[in-house]
């Protein structure tokens, strides 16, 4: 062969590698869900310590994304995080009788980078973080659906931590699946919309939520 014809299939190899190496992506997870409500508190002044904690709540979710994958086997995305609805129930001294039921719905807007670590041309690690906006809408009541405490939205600082792995099927498509870890920062009802033994309004439902991901994703690269 000679020198020409060399040098051209060496530039198209060169090609053809940096176009796979970076590129548009879409993504699609389905999500293991598991959210707790940490540091639960229930605001009132007659209350003294919590004698039953807030169960975990467990259900299954998903996310869409659109990504970038850049040499060095460096991805950048945004992900949306499907709504997602939670309920927390917990038992406070010395109104034992009377459970306190959180109800949480809360979606994400994340952008996440990731780094890959190659094991073999199909096979590779990674480790991701990611940052964003939760949206939560909490509510509840105390012993039965006709107390309520109020609707409160907000917007919360969220941050994500995760590890995974990646087969890549083609040039287009690679499967995956990881685990992550999102803090959702501190939330709250609003006040208690029920008279209370004073006929004030002056208790709400608060915690921290947390949410726990084992997920699989599949990626297609446009």
């Amino acid at each position: 062969m000679n020198k020409p014809c060399l040098s051209l299939l060496l530039i198209t190899a060169a090609l053809t590698t940096t176009s796979h190496a970076e590129g548009l992506y879409g993504s699609i997870k389905i999500l293991s869900v598991q959210q707790d409500l940490s540091d639960a508190l229930l605001t009132s002044p007659r209350v003294n310590n919590r004698v039953v904690s807030p169960t975990s709540s467990k259900d299954v979710g998903g996310s869409v994304a659109v990504g970038y994958g850049f040499e060095g086997n460096w991805r950048l995305e945004t992900e949306y995080s499907l709504k997602q609805n939670s309920e927390f129930k917990s038992h406070w001294a010395p109104f034992d009788a009377n459970v306190n039921n959180m109800q949480v719905s809360s979606s994400r807007l994340m952008i996440n980078g990731y780094k890959n670590f190659p094991l073999n041309q199909h096979f590779s690690l990674y480790a991701m973080a990611g940052l964003g906006v939760a949206f939560i809408d909490s509510e509840g009541y105390q012993s039965n659906p006709s107390r309520r405490f109020a609707n409160n939205s907000q917007n919360n600082f969220a941050y994500a931590l995760g590890v995974g792995a990646d087969i890549k099927l083609s040039q287009q498509l690679t499967l995956g699946t990881g685990y992550r870890y999102v803090d959702m920062g501190d939330i709250e009802t609003g006040y208690n919309t029920f008279a209370n033994r004073i006929n004030a309004r002056d208790e709400q439902l608060k915690g921290k939520l947390r949410e726990q991901n084992l997920y699989v994703e599949a990626r297609m690269a446009f």
